[in-house]
């Protein structure tokens, strides 16, 4: 008797752990959720649709969404050295990039000749011209990417950098002004 008890308590256990461990966002569920730490547990995006779910999910405006003229990130996202897949702007400030290879996006970053904008990044997805939107966003799992040594060196002490996919550049969750 005692030996059925622990047994069907073993197995109540080990269904419990495998029904968790199928839960969550990541790259299996083609969603904008965030994923897990094999991932690094930022929020991706499949397609601009779930892209500008994610951006309105976060309380960010974004009620006006296509393609734009607005300047930002147009040129670079033109130049196959960034691997820009797609692009679209909210209400005509924020810039939303699906990315098809985020390590020479990073690289087309650190060697940008001209200044690059903030960026907030997810996995797959990169976010610019933030406006007032930047920390609420941040809030919601993207990190700020920096390639700029300058701006590593003057970090406010408390938070956090993280070595970026090319040697020069950096995420953080500090956003400056």
């Amino acid at each position: 008797m005692r030996l059925t008890k622990t047994l069907a308590a073993g197995a109540v256990a080990l269904s419990a752990l495998v029904t968790l461990t199928g839960c969550g966002g990541g790259a299996g569920n083609g969603g904008a959720g965030k994923g897990s730490s094999a991932d690094s547990g930022l929020p991706k995006a499949s397609t601009m649709a779930e892209l500008q779910k994610f951006v309105v999910g976060t309380g960010a405006q974004c009620d006006e969404f296509g393609p734009s003229n607005e300047l930002r990130m147009l040129e670079e996202s033109r130049d196959p050295a960034w691997s820009i897949k797609e692009r679209g702007v909210c209400n005509e400030r924020l810039v939303l990039l699906l990315i098809d290879d985020m390590a020479k996006f990073q690289a087309a970053a650190a060697k940008a000749k001209t200044s690059v904008p903030r960026i907030l990044i997810g996995q797959n997805f990169a976010l610019t011209n933030l406006g007032g939107d930047g920390q609420l966003l941040m809030q919601n799992g993207l990190t700020h990417l920096s390639c700029g040594r300058e701006d590593r060196d003057s970090l406010p002490s408390g938070f956090t950098a993280k070595d970026g996919l090319v040697k020069s550049c950096f995420t953080t969750d500090y956003l400056p002004d």
